[in-house]
């Protein structure tokens, strides 16, 4: 089978990236990234890595790029730890990050120099030694040295939060080949094509949707930070209407920024008539966003089923499904809630950016259909598969299934079975077509990082005064706002600030709280003990839930919210 890295043997000619830094854009060849790639490997063997994992805490994309194609050249396994801009503070980094290394036991932790003194106190606290710190690129060895090699397990991806047990998915080489080439298929992505990105490198989407989806094409990529993006969401823009660069991807959050950021003045002239894909993942949907960009960005050329909404995840390498560019993306509003296996019903229909409904929290967009190789089903909460219109859990199944995840505690490790990945996510299908309602159960995005309920859980049930067994934690969005409501089986309210101290160490401001005391019993449960996760949210929201509301915050409402937007990733 061919491998993602089948491309450095005839790098395309006058085709590579094109680096935004101080202001302009850098352009570097695909050959001259090929042999500074075989001359990070040679790096590597020179000091000794020839297999296992190398942790990658590189934040430049020029550096990045390199060091994690040079560590698959050299036949090891790259894992990119997130950047510290991520984290409020140095010793929260290093706490994650070395809890990052107990997981991923790496062979080497590969670093650049300005974040060489984290990494080697992160390296120092996990116990994994001093970290090889990358020189210059004129200080690396001859592009001479030793012959590519293939390690099975492609790469070790992190998606765990800060707290709890981080969890690395371990994607094999035929997970990542057969994603690429679904992304491809799915795209239609021709030797005409490009494409930009903002989206951090150590990010699934941003590492495999546009890095590696572009250099296996051979298309010329526009790469920027997400900070050089804060600073200046037009020159991202500029890629399309100025460069005429064709796809793009991005969370919600980066349309609507881009949206309310740029200038009339910086958008006259440009022509965004060539700008076929525009892709929405990570987050959900926002009709009302989709539709300001659009009607920002039409008069220049923009076509609005340019915009391709999608839903993937780390533990599916990425993509699962996504509308297919130039259709249209249906928008739908669900007429009240629903539960687990029942039917819905839909009070409207639309099409998203060229409809702009005056309640849009209330709409979900499509997020298309299967990517090739993949299969997607609603099941309930016994696995059961449910029929199309209806609301359960999505299951996803094929090639591009990872293998399991990797944790600190071998003994903790899953595989992910045969009968398909049970995501956690709730939605439906109708017509074939796929509609996410939230994280409902089992996990929330935070500011790019992953949060797993049975992580917190694990967190809350450390505090004194919180039974072991008698805490329950469900995640979810609700009106596009991340919640977190969180019931505790116990008397009295002594165990409240060290739980409420866990959740701030865990979570962030963005999103809302609610602490509950319980009578024992009132968690609702499965046959075999497991909290009912996604019940237990929905009493939440209907405020069925019985018990005491001991503390309640609301997300970004509260005086304490940033008030400008801190960019660390996009979440798959």
């Amino acid at each position: 089978m061919n491998t993602v890295l089948d491309w450095l043997d005839s790098p395309a000619p006058e085709r590579g990236i094109h680096y935004y830094r101080n202001g302009d854009w850098h352009f570097s060849d695909y050959a001259g990234i090929a042999s500074a790639a075989r001359r990070t490997a040679a790096f590597l063997h020179d000091n000794g890595v020839t297999k296992g994992v190398v942790s990658l805490l590189v934040e430049e994309p020029e550096s990045f790029v390199p060091a994690f194609l040079g560590t698959m050249y050299a036949g090891a396994t790259p894992s990119p730890i997130a950047s510290p801009v991520a984290f409020g503070g140095h010793e929260a980094f290093t706490e994650h990050a070395a809890a990052i290394l107990g997981a991923a036991a790496p062979a080497a932790v590969l670093t650049d120099h300005r974040l060489a003194p984290l990494a080697a106190a992160a390296s120092a606290r996990a116990g994994t030694g001093e970290p090889l710190v990358l020189p210059e690129p004129d200080g690396l060895p001859a592009d001479d040295g030793p012959a590519r090699r293939t390690a099975e397990l492609a790469l070790l991806q992190f998606t765990s939060g800060s707290s709890g047990t981080p969890k690395g998915v371990r994607v094999t080489g035929d997970n990542l080949t057969a994603n690429v080439r679904a992304i491809h298929g799915w795209l239609g992505v021709t030797g005409e094509d490009s494409c930009s990105s903002w989206l951090p490198l150590y990010h699934d989407m941003g590492l495999i949707g546009t890095f590696l989806g572009s250099v296996v094409a051979q298309i010329d990529l526009w790469l920027m930070s997400p900070v050089d993006f804060i600073r200046s969401p037009a020159r991202w823009l500029d890629c399309h209407g100025r460069h005429g660069v064709t796809i793009t991807t991005a969370p919600n959050f980066g349309y609507g920024y881009a949206t309310s950021r740029v200038r009339d003045e910086e958008l006259a002239g440009a022509d965004f008539s060539a700008w076929r894909v525009a892709m929405s993942g990570a987050e959900r949907v926002d009709a009302g966003v989709v539709a300001g960009f659009t009607a920002r960005l039409a008069p220049y050329g923009f076509d609005s089923r340019a915009i391709t909404p999608c839903y993937g995840m780390a533990e599916t390498t990425l993509a699962v499904t996504g509308v297919r560019p130039g259709l249209g993306a249906r928008i739908v509003r669900p007429a009240g809630p629903v539960d687990t296996g029942a039917p819905v019903t839909v009070s409207g229909t639309g099409t998203l950016g060229a409809d702009r409904p005056e309640e849009p929290a209330g709409w979900i967009a499509s997020c298309g259909r299967p990517v090739p190789g993949t299969a997607v089903e609603i099941v309930d909460d016994d696995g059961t598969p449910l029929p199309d219109g209806t609301f359960g859990e999505i299951r996803v199944s094929g090639t591009s299934v990872a293998d399991g995840y990797q944790t600190a505690d071998p003994a903790a490790d899953r595989a992910f079975g045969d009968d398909g990945l049970r995501t956690g996510d709730a939605g439906f299908l109708l017509d074939g077509e796929l509609y996410v309602v939230g994280r409902i159960g089992d996990s929330l995005k935070v500011r790019g990082r992953k949060v797993h309920a049975e992580d917190l859980e694990a967190a809350l049930v450390s505090v004194p005064g919180v039974p072991p067994g008698r805490c329950a934690v469900a995640l979810g969005d609700r009106d596009g706002r991340p919640g977190a409501v969180i019931v505790v089986e116990a008397p009295g309210d002594g165990w409240l600030e060290a739980v409420r101290g866990a959740l701030r160490s865990a979570l962030d401001t963005s999103v809302a709280l609610t602490v509950v005391r319980a009578r024992r019993g009132t968690i609702p449960r499965t046959s075999s003990g497991k909290p009912r996760r996604r019940l237990l949210w929905r009493l939440a929201g209907e405020g069925t839930l019985a018990g005491d509301v001991l503390h309640r915050t609301h997300g970004p409402d509260d005086p304490t919210e940033p008030t400008a937007p801190r960019l660390d990733g996009a979440a798959t």
